[in-house]
Parts: structure tokens; sequence; C-alpha cells
């Protein structure tokens, strides 16, 4: 599949959200803060990721759009990496204060 291919799917399916929600372009605009040329141009698969992040949210439908984005984590090899970095020696240089017991009220 084609990049234009995917965001002419991306926009019908946009356009076939809209109308399950039984709302005109206009209406969907004014929901989500956009002008109906915006709209229009999502709809044709014509538009950036912040015209559809803002239609998806006046849908309700934003954990469906986070979901082509998982958060996996960290890898495993980053936590292999992250390891070999920590501390394994102490380096002396902490400065300890110790305190007298005439200082303790307790």
């Amino acid at each position: 599949m084609t990049v234009a291919e995917i965001a002419e799917l991306i926009g019908s399916r946009v356009k076939q959200y809209r109308l399950n929600r039984d709302l005109t372009q206009e209406d969907l605009a004014t929901l989500a803060s956009l002008s109906l040329n915006a709209i229009k141009k999502a709809e044709a698969g014509k538009s950036t990721l912040e015209t559809y992040v803002s239609i998806m949210k006046a849908l309700d439908l934003t954990e469906q759009f986070l979901s082509a984005f998982p958060d996996y984590g960290v890898s495993p090899i980053q936590l292999l990496k992250a390891k070999d970095n920590q501390k394994k020696r102490a380096s002396g240089k902490t400065v300890i204060q110790t305190l007298n017991e005439e200082e303790l009220d307790w």
C-alpha cells in the first residue's frame, strides 16, 4: 500500500466515523474547532497530523487513534545498556556529618 493510499483510507474512515455519529462536516468542524475546508481535506486524505488529532478528539476516538502508536516501554536491550551504566563503586567524595548527642533533643 502506498502512502497516498493509506492517507486516502484514513480520510475515508474519518468520514465514516463522522457519518456514524450523524454529523455534518460543518458540525464536525465546529466540534473540532477547525474550518470546513480542513474537514474536507481530512476526509480526502490530504491533511496534517494535528488536524486528524483534533478530529479524533472531537469524535471521542482518541484511544483508537493512539492504538496506532502503542507504548512498548523500554526494550530489554535498553535495560541492559542502562544496567552497564549503573554505578558500581562509591567515589568517596561525599562528606558525612555526624551529630553530637547533645544536639539531639529527644
